[in-house]
């Protein structure tokens, strides 16, 4: 049985077939235009172009039929592609024969093409139906060398001394049969044995990356399942040990502060880094999702107002530069606010006491573009390429005090990949680091 990656994958060879005959059909249109116009050959044109425009219209039919049944994805119709894609070829083969009769017929330069559709059909075709068609095209070139050779249909010549060595020599004529038939066989003992190989190798790709996607898949519900249990005890202790660290119960021991001081901070960086591994993995588990209208304009503003507090605590001077033509863009709201949050919330972390932040949107009939930019310590250009990496921080940053969990910028990325977007950093340590993020209006 055919699984559905190969009915499709056979599907767009026979496309692909479809594809290259409009090209050999301009090519066979051009080549007869310059032997009638530049070259002068005696050869019956009339026929060559009826023949061509014949082949084009064979093309439209088969495409019209493959159209017809791209959709469906029964083995009945599958073998309907494959014995198609043998009609097809077999059709070829006969138009080239007819074309090759009235264009100098074995003194024809063409009769390569011959081999160029068994080679094709090594590519496209098992070894039985390869060797079939190579038989056929064999067994339709020789007919036509022999019944031109003994005068059954007349013989066109485009070259004297060739057709004089073949008329005047029938050893030549048969020897040059054997001889084409020899190398036609070898051409698809050798394609087909690469095809075949090539074919073994690529089911072993499909499949390795059918488990290891099927083992990622239960990585991440795993990973769902346990951070969300663990994200409901956290919520418990963060509110208990709060209440004891604001001492709204009780006074605590001066002694005893700083201890509690600290296990709360921990509490809430852990709290932090549950949610962001949580945000993540169901942005890996949820394949789909519903869009909505979001208002630019308004998730900026809220993130904005929120990394106002952070900017005033640490005198941050905080700029922006907002030229939105176009107010609304179709996204996952939460989302888009993860993006700009994040940018910002990093941006106000890294950036020192009394530095800048700058961010700047542009959102018109094209895409919505977000930049932020700081004047912080920056990011060592070999950490550059690593930095949306999963629990990945930069070496300046983890020699550094400032707490963070290597996913937030993940995150960002897996959202910018969702909304088939772009993300870009560029930094210089002790000078600053920006982030550009294009997402495209869909």
């Amino acid at each position: 049985m055919l699984n559905i990656p190969d009915s499709e994958n056979l599907i767009k060879k026979a496309f692909w077939l479809c594809g290259i005959r409009w090209y050999a059909a301009i090519g066979v249109a051009v080549a007869a235009a310059i032997s009638a116009f530049i070259v002068d050959l005696q050869i019956d044109f009339k026929a060559i172009f009826v023949l061509t425009a014949l082949l084009l219209f064979s093309n439209l039919f088969y495409i019209q039929y493959l159209r017809s049944i791209k959709n469906r994805r029964d083995e009945k119709c599958i073998l309907k592609v494959r014995n198609h894609i043998n009609i097809q070829i077999v059709t070829d083969l006969l138009f080239l024969t007819a074309l090759l009769h009235f264009s100098g017929g074995i003194e024809n330069p063409f009769i390569i093409f011959y081999i160029f559709h068994m080679i094709i059909s090594s590519i496209l075709l098992g070894k039985r139906c390869t060797y079939f068609l190579t038989s056929v095209g064999i067994f339709l070139f020789a007919s036509l060398a022999i019944t031109e050779y003994f005068g059954i249909i007349p013989h066109l010549s485009i070259n004297k001394y060739i057709s004089s060595l073949i008329e005047n020599d029938p050893v030549y004529l048969f020897a040059s049969l054997i001889i084409f038939a020899l190398t036609s066989y070898l051409v698809v003992f050798i394609t087909s044995t690469l095809a075949g190989r090539l074919r073994v190798v690529e089911k072993k790709l499909k499949d390795a990356n059918i488990n290891l996607t099927e083992k990622d898949q239960i990585k991440n519900e795993y990973v769902k399942r346990l951070t969300h249990d663990i994200k409901g005890h956290i919520a418990t202790i963060q509110a208990n040990i709060e209440l004891v660290h604001k001492q709204l119960i009780a006074p605590v021991d001066p002694a005893n502060q700083e201890f509690v001081k600290h296990a709360y901070s921990r509490t809430l960086q852990l709290s932090e880094f549950i949610k962001e591994l949580l945000a993540l993995t169901n942005m890996r588990l949820n394949k789909k999702f519903d869009k909505e209208k979001i208002d630019i304009g308004q998730v900026i503003d809220v993130s904005i107002k929120s990394a106002f507090d952070c900017a005033n605590r640490k005198k941050i001077s905080f700029t922006q530069d907002l030229n939105i033509t176009n107010q609304y863009y179709n996204g996952i709201k939460s989302s888009i606010e993860e993006i700009v949050s994040n940018l910002l919330q990093n941006a106000m972390k890294y950036t020192p006491e009394g530095g800048t932040v700058h961010i700047q949107a542009i959102s018109d009939t094209n895409s919505f573009k977000l930049i932020v930019s700081d004047n912080g310590s920056g990011i060592p250009k070999e950490d550059l390429p690593h930095i949306f990496e999963e629990f990945y921080r930069a070496s300046n940053a983890k020699n550094s005090n400032i707490e963070g969990t290597g996913l937030g910028l993940s995150l960002v990325k897996a959202i910018v990949d969702r909304h088939k977007g772009s993300i870009k950093a560029k930094s210089t340590i002790g000078v600053g680091t920006t982030f550009s993020v294009v997402l495209p209006h869909q």
